[in-house]
């Protein structure tokens, strides 16, 4: 028997997707109201298909002498340190297994860091290898030696003034918008986890008056200082390459403040009710009827990102983190038109249940080939990829519903749990290349109808 289009996909998608683009997903819904029984085998062959390669990245140079200096300081801070404390010198038990604990995750931090996919992947990773090793040194340090949290507290103050002074001297330099955008972005990411890391330290901690406290306070202090490194290595290596820089500083802040209002706007037209439900009834639906299908996830799933998007732009917006305020809107925009794309689609009679284990197939090569349309479409590639980054997720955590230790192998919850989240993926993805238009055609028109 010949091979199907469809065949064809599902031997590609074990490698990745690329060549995926161009085939139709099929409907994944029924009219029937109750699931069939679902082939087990067949659904474990959706599972195996694999998820989409998306590493997260910058446009902007990584340096691999920064990533094995990041590297180097990690395995200083371990090779100072035994791999397990002696009785003799730390009675305490409770301690030697925190700190073994600690010296463990901290090798196989350091040692993922250089597997990453991509450099700005290993450049985040880094500081979670530095931290760990921390979290082993100051342990160690506070157990035989001298190293109080005092000694801590007093480093995590010069790292804080060291973030708002760069914070400080960071400005939107660059060269055309849909390059500085992502840059920036993962730059006031950046920051904002180092800010979080200090301020963490001090309200939440797994140990009180004790050598690992000490160790955790270290370990958030040196993952502070590890992302600002970051920051500071993807803006100045980003600046580098531009020779004559424009400052889109006002054109960011004035651009995420009108998306964000028009988006208000849009979403005005929603009940504002805490709970979703009241959002599904609007658009006619009966949420009881909808309780036991793929539909009710898949409304819900884009809906609650439309949210988020918002909450993102508002908070960058309030902390003057203008790039996340973009990205934020971006996202925003992104699944309100997936949700109203769902919502057409399921009044149409689709998603209704999982016809069968073909049918979870079809939707997860659905959103395959929708991810990588949306990745070969070179209008404004480096805000779209980064979008693309975020949305990928949910294959896997579709592919995670599937091999879930809590459902049976033919459990059509589990079905039902992954067809949503590939028919999330596959219709935020195919409007993410328009909402890219969209976000930075606006921002050309704040700056004059200047691309650059």
């Amino acid at each position: 028997m010949p091979r199907t289009r469809r065949d064809v996909l599902a031997s590609l998608a074990g490698v990745g997707v690329a060549g995926l683009a161009g085939c139709t997903a099929l409907d994944a819904g029924g009219s029937e109201t109750e699931d069939p029984s679902l082939d087990a085998a067949t659904l474990r062959e959706v599972r195996e298909l694999g998820s989409p390669a998306f590493p997260a990245r910058v446009p902007a140079p990584i340096a691999d002498s920064f990533l094995e200096r990041g590297r180097a300081r990690a395995r200083e801070l371990l090779d100072s340190c035994p791999e397990r404390m002696s009785p003799e010198e730390v009675p305490n038990e409770a301690v030697r297994e925190i700190y073994a604990e600690a010296y463990a995750d901290a090798a196989e931090d350091l040692e993922r860091t250089a597997a990453d996919e991509s450099p700005f992947e290993a450049l985040r990773g880094l500081r979670y290898a530095r931290g760990a090793a921390a979290m082993a040194k100051g342990t160690y340090e506070a157990a035989v030696g001298g190293f109080t949290e005092s000694d801590v507290r007093d480093e995590a103050e010069a790292v804080r003034a060291d973030i708002e002074s760069f914070r400080l001297g960071t400005r939107y330099l660059g060269d055309e918008p849909d390059r500085a955008l992502v840059v920036y972005e993962a730059v006031e990411n950046l920051v904002a986890a180092a800010v979080r890391y200090l301020d963490n330290a001090g309200e939440y901690g797994r140990y009180a008056d004790s050598a690992p406290r000490v160790g955790e306070l270290f370990d958030a202090v040196e993952s502070a200082r590890a992302s600002l490194d970051g920051a500071r290595h993807v803006r100045d290596r980003y600046l580098a390459t531009i020779p004559d820089p424009v400052d889109f500083t006002g054109p960011f802040e004035a651009t995420a403040s009108s998306l964000a209002e028009i988006i208000a706007d849009r979403l005005s037209e929603y009940p504002e009710e805490e709970r979703l439900e009241p959002v599904v009834e609007a658009e006619g639906f009966d949420t009881e009827e909808l309780e036991s299908m793929p539909a009710k996830d898949l409304l819900v799933e884009t809906f609650v990102e439309v949210e988020r998007g918002l909450q993102d732009a508002r908070d960058g917006l309030r902390s003057d983190r203008f790039a996340t305020a973009l990205v934020g809107a971006h996202t925003a925009e992104t699944h309100r038109r997936a949700f109203e794309d769902a919502v057409t689609a399921v009044k149409r009679g689709r998603y209704e249940s999982v016809e069968s284990a073909t049918a979870v197939r079809d939707a997860k090569l659905g959103a395959l080939e929708a991810l990588e349309a949306a990745r070969s479409d070179g209008s404004n590639p480096h805000l779209t990829r980064r979008a693309l980054v975020d949305i990928a997720h949910m294959v896997g955590r579709g592919d995670r519903s599937l091999g879930d230790d809590y459902y049976s192998d033919d459990d059509p919850r589990a079905a039902r749990n992954a067809l949503a989240q590939y028919a999330t993926t596959e219709f935020a993805a195919r409007e993410t290349p328009d909402v890219s238009a969209w976000v930075l055609g606006t921002l050309a028109a704040e700056r004059g109808g200047v691309r650059r």
